[in-house]
């Protein structure tokens, strides 16, 4: 098939809230400028993109896409925005707010979530009888972390980008699928090293995050409450978690940079584990060493804590 059919194919083939969401057309010789609400779509949008456009996290370092609070001179740099990447399904609670500052009419959008396969809040908790309590309504918005949805979603960033660059399509799309070979790689390299332990439950000392990573890896999340990192586990939830932890024989607790580790050293002190962090990747943490991290980097980091924390049982 010719690459511009392929490309045709592309277009037409993506969700219908993907195509609707090309706004205005790029000009001859500028730049698409593209901002993201978290990590892994700017780095997306950064590869397939390339020098045809310029891209920026909306996200300050350290900053959690839950409870980030935008300022005045956010609002200015969507107002100078080609298009805006975002995950929805509630994971930027603020989003909304910020767009109706802007001129939103000349604001292209892309959300990733649209047309998923996605997991209900909850929905892996609700399998384990003892942890029904911990059951969220809504859908789970962390899908990055099924580095499948991914691929899926480097093709809708193509074809937005196509729509709103036309002579960039074949650029677009041989930058997505060199995206797409990366991702492949990536999930690859996860089947090698958790395939022998499908079936395992991993334990989560803030909320549950990890639910698409555990679903295509055949593990099981067990997190101390839901999707909300604001919740505060009850007394009991905390009790059921260390019940069943050292009913498994669990030798590590995992925490997230944004919560804290307070609560996995709490269940692991009680279980004699030792703690990991795992990252959700949807932004970099403040520090020195912020510009040597990326999001293969952090999905590397996060294979190597989960292959430690496995193969402890």
């Amino acid at each position: 098939m010719p690459l511009t059919t392929k490309i045709l194919a592309l277009l037409l083939a993506v969700p219908p809230a993907v195509a609707a969401a090309a706004g205005t057309a790029r000009p001859a010789g500028e730049k698409l400028k593209i901002i993201a609400t978290v990590l892994p779509l700017a780095e997306f949008a950064r590869d397939i993109a390339g020098d045809r456009g310029e891209v920026s996290l909306l996200l300050p370092p350290g900053a959690d896409v839950h409870t980030w609070q935008p300022r005045i001179g956010d609002i200015r740099k969507l107002e100078a925005a080609s298009l805006l990447l975002s995950v929805g399904q509630g994971l930027e609670p603020w989003l909304e707010s910020l767009v109706k500052g802007t001129d939103a009419g000349k604001l292209a959008r892309f959300t990733a979530s649209e047309g998923m396969p996605l997991l209900r809040g909850g929905e892996e908790e609700r399998e384990e009888a003892e942890h029904a309590g911990h059951a969220h309504g809504g859908f789970d918005p962390h899908l990055w972390l099924d580095f499948g949805l991914d691929a899926v979603i480097a093709d809708g960033l193509a074809a937005v980008l196509s729509r709103l660059d036309p002579e960039g399509s074949e650029i677009y799309v041989r930058n997505a699928a060199g995206l797409k070979t990366r991702l492949a790689a990536l999930d690859a390299s996860y089947r090698a090293v958790l395939g022998k332990y499908a079936g395992r439950k991993i334990f989560i000392g803030g909320h549950a995050a990890f639910s698409y990573l555990a679903r295509r890896y055949g593990l099981v999340q067990v997190a101390v409450y839901g999707l909300s990192p604001d919740a505060a586990p009850s007394p009991r939830e905390i009790a059921s978690v260390i019940e069943q932890a050292r009913r498994e024989g669990v030798t590590t607790v995992f925490y997230e940079p944004g919560t804290g580790d307070r609560i996995a050293r709490m269940l692991a002190a009680e279980i004699g584990a030792d703690v990991r962090l795992l990252h959700p990747g949807h932004n970099l943490d403040p520090g020195p060493t912020r510009a040597e991290k990326t999001f293969f980097r952090l999905m590397e980091e996060n294979l190597e804590s989960l292959k430690h924390g496995l193969a402890g049982r």
